[in-house]
């Protein structure tokens, strides 16, 4: 072969080699993604329904990328401080988070957040949904959330329901009904549902997920669910006698901002496609919670939402954000 021509060969090669490389890699990285383990934060401590989700897709998502996804929980401060961490952390797609819909409400309970909840942040898909449900001591004479919104207006402010997290669900469940519940916070359902299944709160709002068990062991009651529920088909959903109250619990994945798009969608499909696992799906259940993996966009579209919608919550509640 003739040496300039060789030479073209060569340049030529090398151009498409470079080039090949680069679509290869997440803009602004330096390797194939992912090149490293894979941390995934969750704000909340262990043992919750966060926590409980990011196991079962870690290990096939470990499987999936060749990588090793762990798991690091970082409590504090209403979640904030797990969320902050991620926000700064490299847009790489080596740290991602699991967060719950209090990533949409602390907006409107804190002034002022380390980090912006719009822009710092980039919603990739949600995990699951879990319905929120209202339930109440057997005791307490009603049955369903007509008998409860009766009951509500015939005694304002008599009746207590507990919140695990914060009071949002009830002032808007309060709004909407035109009534007056007054709200008793909790750290972590846990806390919760022992006092009302023990008498000492009559009701309680919240996910599916963290009432069946009380629920099943009839503990409880349950009058309604915010949406139709996998694990309890049968029970009526709240809007039909509330119209417009749909609350629902759900685990999302986020990525810091400056993650680039083509990663995004990446790691949105590789979420679905485990979510789509016939064993996945099922412990995924067993804890209460339906699969999602919606479109990226479908889900940024939601939080946008879900941050007003509870900010004018508080607004109408006359909450001022501390």
């Amino acid at each position: 072969m003739k040496p300039k021509l060789f030479a073209m060969m060569l340049c030529l090669h090398g151009t498409l080699g470079h080039a090949w490389f680069a679509h290869a890699q997440p803009a602004g990285g330096d390797s194939v993604f992912p090149a490293k383990l894979v941390r995934m934060v969750i704000p909340f401590a262990v043992g919750g329904s966060s926590d409980a989700a990011a196991r079962i897709i870690a290990p096939p998502l470990t499987e999936r990328w060749k990588q090793q996804v762990i798991i690091d929980p970082r409590p504090g401060a209403a979640t904030v401080v797990g969320t902050d961490i991620v926000a700064k952390s490299p847009p790489d797609g080596h740290t991602l988070m699991i967060s719950s819909t209090q990533f949409t409400q602390i907006p409107a309970l804190m002034a002022k957040l380390p980090y912006d909840p719009v822009n710092d942040l980039v919603p990739i898909t949600r995990v699951i949904r879990s319905p929120q449900v209202i339930v109440a001591h057997p005791q307490l004479p009603v049955k369903n959330i007509r008998e409860l919104v009766a009951l509500a207006r015939a005694r304002p402010n008599q009746l207590n329901m507990g919140n695990a997290g914060n009071a949002l669900p009830t002032l808007y469940f309060n709004i909407l009904a035109k009534i007056k519940i007054e709200t008793i916070p909790y750290k972590g359902a846990g806390p919760m549902m022992v006092d009302v299944a023990g008498g000492h709160v009559p009701l309680a709002i919240g996910a599916v997920s963290s009432v069946q068990a009380a629920v099943r062991a009839g503990r409880v009651s349950m009058l309604g669910v915010t949406s139709k529920s996998a694990a309890f088909p049968d029970v009526p959903v709240i809007s039909r006698d509330v119209p417009g109250f749909e609350v629902d619990t759900w685990f999302a994945m986020f990525a810091p901002r400056g993650t680039p798009r083509e990663l995004v969608l990446r790691i949105r499909e590789d979420v679905a496609a485990v979510l789509q696992i016939a064993e996945v799906r099922k412990r995924l259940v067993d804890i209460g919670g339906d699969p999602v993996g919606e479109p990226v966009d479908e889900f940024a579209a939601l939080v946008r939402n879900e941050i007003a919608r509870w900010k004018e919550v508080a607004k109408t509640s006359g909450i001022q954000p501390q």
